[in-house]
Formats: structure tokens, sequence, C-alpha cells
């Protein structure tokens, strides 16, 4: 039998919006041994333990706790933001890889799907990610390297053996200690600045990002100007889509697939794992900002021209932020 390692951050009221993800990974790889290391607050939450609970007659499944507070220290002298309850859970999966006894792992957010059999992608380096589709004018204005990969981090293979190897949790602790802005990303500006010489380009089928099915992959380009920076062909995105393994539910006009009245491409699979996970009632309301009201207005307009907007929208949007 197949082994596989999965590793989550969040804080505990996240563990909800965790289970669905965990239910689509168990569901889609039956003949597979899954160990789920589990960064969370508190290992005696109720909500960790409901979690397990959820899957103890499951002998192919285990749960591992881990802390990875110890960073936080750092991180709050640096004045960097908290996230949900008051925690620093976006930062963990920086710096979770060093007390892991495992040869190699894949780190997943909260809001990622697994719609097929796990593969794992042949890298050289310490870690494997998906370029992100931020606009082109992202790197500028988060202070990076305009010649730099912006990977997205909702998805991340590592191999802990040489991240151990490379010393990458000293390589990004040494660059956090420097930094004299506040990352726009939270990890992902510290991923791509702090270790970029360690960070290996994979098929975006490991990490296929809801804007892509919205829009289409072609507008997508044009909104974000993916031609003007490092980034995948057109027809590299549009394979991916016919073979997706980790599906990133991403917000936008279209709101989230575990939101009330949304109109995320993949709702119809989220809510059969939700049905089947250790939450199956769990929705939120939709609040969304007057940008993604306004855009949603506009919608009616030809796609070249609403591409246009979106495309001058995010540049203006950028610009005002690197002037802050």
């Amino acid at each position: 039998m197949k082994k596989r390692n999965i590793l989550y951050t969040c804080d505990d009221a996240y563990l909800s919006l965790t289970s669905i993800s965990i239910q689509s990974v168990v569901e889609n790889n039956p003949d597979t041994e899954i160990c789920f290391y589990i960064a969370t607050e508190k290992e005696d939450s109720e909500n960790y333990h409901r979690l397990c609970d959820f899957y103890r007659n499951e002998k192919r499944i285990r749960f591992r706790y881990l802390d990875c507070t110890k960073y936080d220290e750092l991180l709050k002298r640096k004045g960097f933001d908290r996230w949900g309850s008051n925690s620093y859970y976006v930062y963990w999966k920086l710096f979770a890889y060093d007390g892991l006894d495992v040869d190699t792992i894949w780190y997943l957010d909260s809001d990622v799907l697994c719609l097929k059999e796990i593969e794992e992608p042949k890298i050289e380096k310490a870690v494997g990610a998906v370029l992100d589709s931020a606009h082109a004018d992202f790197n500028r204005t988060a202070h990076i390297d305009e010649s730099f990969y912006l990977f997205n981090t909702g998805s991340l293979y590592v191999d802990v053996k040489r991240w151990k190897e490379r010393n990458c949790t000293e390589k990004l602790v040494k660059y956090i200690e420097g930094m004299k802005h506040q990352p726009l990303l939270c990890d992902q500006d510290i991923l791509a600045a702090g270790l970029q010489d360690e960070v290996e380009v994979i098929d975006p089928k490991y990490n296929y990002l809801t804007g892509y099915d919205y829009y289409g992959v072609h507008n997508s380009f044009v909104m974000y100007s993916l031609d003007k920076k490092p980034f995948y062909r057109e027809e590299e995105v549009e394979k991916a889509r016919e073979n997706i393994i980790f599906y990133h539910c991403l917000g936008g006009v279209f709101g989230r697939p575990w939101q009330k009245g949304n109109e995320s491409p993949v709702r119809k699979q989220f809510e059969h794992y939700r049905k089947n996970s250790a939450w199956p009632d769990y929705e939120t309301e939709m609040h969304p900002s007057a940008l993604f009201k306004a855009e949603k207005v506009l919608e009616f307009l030809p796609d070249p021209i609403y591409d246009r907007i979106h495309n001058l929208a995010q540049r203006i949007y950028l610009k005002r932020l690197g002037k802050q």
C-alpha cells in the first residue's frame, strides 16, 4: 500500500474547513496509508478531537499533532499580522519541517480540494510549488526582485531531507530578520524572496487556481498580465485543467464554495466532500468587498473590455498599496 504524508496548519476554528479538505484526500486515495500532520493551536481542543475521532475506524488514516509556535516570537517582533483567532498559523508552513521524521510531505491549505489520486512530482530542490497568478506588478509592490518566481503556497511538495540538509529554515529566519517591509501575501512573499533558489516550479495541476475556471485561462492571462512575468504558457495551464490533483478554492466575485450563494466552479464537488466530512453542515455568509461587488456588476461587458478594466484596477490597487 502506498504511503503519503500531508500537513495542514490552521487555527482551531479552521479545523472544520480543514476536515473537508482531508475528506477529499481520503476519498480520492483509497489504497493509500495517509498520515495527517496537523499544526493547530491546542492538541486538547474539542475540534481537534472531533476531527481525529471521525476517522478512528479508518486503520489506514493517522493523525499527528505538531506544535509550530517556536517562531511566533520572531513573527511578533517583526510586527507580522496575526490571523483567525489571533494566531500566526499562516506562517507555520514555513517552519514545520525540521521536526518531521519523514522523507517527503505535501503541505495543503484548508481551502484545497484533492480531486484525484495524489502523484508526487520529481524535484531536485527542497520544495516544489506552483506559480501564483498574481498581477505582474506584484513583485515590485512587495519589494521582491521582478525576476523572481512568485509561488502560491496553497500546496507545497517538500523534500524534508533536502530541506534539512540545505538549512532552509535558517535561511527563512535570516531573511525574516532582515525584512524592512511587511509581507503583502504573508508566507508567499517570504518563500519567494527568502528561498527562491530552493523552490522548483511544478505543474499547475498540483495547485489549480479557481480564477482559471471562472474567468478562463486566456482571460486570466490578460487580467493579470501573466505574459509579462516568469510564468507558465497558456497551453500548460489549459492542459493542467484536464488532470487536476489539487484544486485551490480561492475567493473572488464567485465566492468560496462554503459560502452561501456562491458561484464557485467546484461548489458541487465541495458539497459532496462536506457532507461526508466531520463537519457536514459547515457554511458561512458571503461578505464581498466593494471592489468585488463592482467587478460583479461589470460582468455583462464583453470579455476583452472586462479583462482590461480588471487589469487596470489591479495596477491601480497595487500602486496605491506600494505607497502605504
